[in-house]
C-alpha cells in the first residue's frame, strides 16, 4: 500500500513523500520547487504589507506596477486559500484593504501575482 503526503512549505516548495509498507518501511522523498514567474518589480521595497503584525486589517500595497490585473490570494499555513480578489492594475501601482478578523490568529501568506511577475510575503494577525 502505497501513501502519499504532500505539504506545503512558506517558499511553496512541494515535498512529495512516498512510503511504502514493508519490512523495513522504505521512505523516498523527491523536492519539485515551483518557478516563479520573472519579476517585473525594481527594488522588493516595491511590494509592502502594512501594519504587520496586524489586528487582522492590513493593507497591501504594489508600486511601480505595469500591469493591467494584479491577482491577490490569501492562504492559510496549510496552504488552503481563504481570500482571492482580481485587482485592476496600473502604473503607479495598486493597494488593497485585507480584513481577516473572521479567520483565526496566526501567520498568513499573501501571493501577489501579474503579467511578469509573481511574490509571496508573510503577514501575522495577531
Amino acid at each position: 500500500m502505497k501513501q502519499f503526503i504532500l505539504l506545503l512549505f512558506a517558499s511553496l516548495s512541494v515535498l512529495l513523500v512516498q512510503a511504502q509498507a514493508r519490512n523495513p518501511v522504505q521512505v523516498q522523498a523527491s523536492q519539485q520547487e515551483e518557478r516563479d514567474k520573472p519579476l517585473n518589480l525594481q527594488r522588493d521595497e516595491d511590494v509592502s504589507i502594512y501594519p504587520n503584525p496586524s489586528n487582522g486589517v492590513f493593507t497591501v500595497s504594489v508600486s511601480n506596477l505595469r500591469a493591467s490585473e494584479v491577482k491577490l490570494s490569501i492562504m492559510n499555513v496549510i496552504g488552503n486559500e481563504i481570500y482571492s480578489e482580481t485587482l485592476a492594475g496600473a502604473d503607479a501601482g495598486v493597494s488593497k484593504t485585507v480584513d481577516l478578523n473572521r479567520f483565526a490568529k496566526g501567520l498568513y501568506y499573501v501571493k501577489l501575482e501579474a503579467d511578469k511577475f509573481s511574490t509571496v510575503r508573510r503577514v501575522v494577525v495577531k
